[in-house]
């Protein structure tokens, strides 16, 4: 803790790191000997109270810090034997263990719910606070770092299973995972066999992991898919995508059920996805960052690889298969659009809207892959006439385009180098 040159009131920052696995870091300090605290001290002349709370952490814990949020500031005419103090505390999340440094006489690592005693001065006070602050009492979400783990962890699993010159991968949706049925030689993991998988919740989404082969090219196909309205982050729905990067796939294929937003379209067309709008509110990139995973700010300007695009458009005349070309556009769901909300999104340019794609196509451009997207049209949202839309329907829809789309993505795959 380092003394402050300010005379009273003194501003001094206290420290609330957070580390994986929902635990906290508290120091028993030398002198004088006070119980345990929360790292901190006072703000030294020139420094900001940002500045001074990542200062003290280092100097305490030997911790980089992330501040994650001003937390609360308390006035204590009585907390401190030198004087009135005004405290201002953050909340910060680091990785590592810490080492005592500075006058940090002790460190340890507690659980939240399960504070050393006795804790020194205000700092009961502080901590209830900041557990009443908390709406959910969960683990904190995995870190890159944990990430990285749990993706080996999986890839150990799949090691001895997969073809390791396996560069395809394909996603099915809603309806669509009878496409899977066509390949040869497949083997399968369910979802709930990978560690770390998120598990499906949704009719039609079996959550399988199949590889085999399919028109002559190793693939590895995603059964089923996640979705924010099931209650999974971002972050847990770019988690296969991940594993997939990791595992060294070059292509990914996407296809998924939509509603048209074209009042040209009809139930059952297929379309191919040319661009997108992420209109979900939710980006699976926010928050700490690996170098490893790809660019920091990948470049969206292409999303869908102009090449495939060419080659799938060739498929579908050689085929006679009839496609259709527009922008997608994600919402969170599970709500089905207003006609409001279809005008808006007809607005913004949009030719197709679903509940899905979004987060997994971020991760894929942000690793290097390069994209193709279909979407099978299940309904088309016209909004001066709107009609009641079902599940079931959509799911019917779906299933009726299958056979439509597993030609086309069989063309693809025999044309591709």
């Amino acid at each position: 803790m380092t003394a402050g040159p300010y005379k009273n009131p003194a501003p001094t920052v206290d420290v609330i790191i957070e580390l994986p696995g929902d635990k906290i870091v508290l120091v028993q300090r030398k002198n004088p000997p006070l119980g345990w605290a929360l790292p901190g001290g006072f703000v030294e002349y020139g420094e900001s109270l940002e500045e001074a709370a990542v200062r003290e952490a280092r100097e305490e814990t030997s911790l980089e810090v992330t501040l994650i949020r001003q937390h609360k500031t308390y006035s204590r005419p009585d907390r401190d034997p030198r004087g009135h103090t005004i405290s201002t505390v953050f909340v910060a999340e680091a990785q590592g263990l810490p080492k005592a440094a500075d006058d940090a006489q002790e460190i340890g690592i507690f659980d939240r719910l399960s504070l050393p005693s006795p804790l020194a001065f205000d700092h009961q006070e502080i901590l209830q606070d900041y557990f009443n602050h908390l709406t959910v009492r969960t683990v904190r979400p995995p870190s890159p770092q944990d990430n990285e783990e749990r993706i080996g962890q999986v890839l150990k699993l799949l090691k001895n299973r997969i073809p390791a010159d396996t560069q395809i991968g394909i996603i099915l949706g809603t309806g669509l995972g009878g496409i899977a049925d066509r390949l040869q030689d497949s083997s399968s993991l369910s979802y709930q066999d990978l560690p770390f998988f998120p598990q499906s919740t949704v009719a039609s989404h079996p959550g399988k992991l199949i590889w085999g082969t399919l028109a002559g090219k190793k693939v590895l196909v995603l059964q089923g898919r996640f979705h924010l309205y099931e209650g999974y982050t971002p972050e847990e729905i770019g988690f296969p995508i991940r594993v997939l990067a990791a595992w060294g796939i070059k292509f990914l294929i996407i296809a998924n059920a939509a509603g048209g937003l074209d009042p040209n379209f009809l139930p059952g067309d297929l379309l191919m996805i040319t661009d997108q709008i992420n209109s979900t509110g939710e980006n699976p990139l926010i928050g700490p960052h690996l170098e490893t995973w790809g660019p920091r700010f990948p470049d969206m300007s292409r999303v869908y690889d102009p090449h495939l695009r060419v080659l799938a458009e060739k498929t579908a005349r050689d085929q006679k298969i009839p496609l259709r070309r527009g922008v997608y556009v994600g919402v969170k769901g599970p709500c089905l659009e207003t006609p409001a909300e279809t005008r808006f999104l007809i607005s913004m340019g949009a030719q197709a809207v679903g509940m899905s794609t979004i987060m997994e196509t971020i991760v894929a451009v942000q690793s290097g892959m390069a994209l193709l997207g279909f979407c099978a049209i299940t309904n088309v949202n016209r909004p001066d006439h709107p009609e009641p839309v079902s599940l079931e329907s959509v799911i019917q829809t779906a299933q009726s385009a299958e056979t439509k789309l597993s030609a086309l993505l069989e063309g693809v795959l025999a044309k591709l180098e």
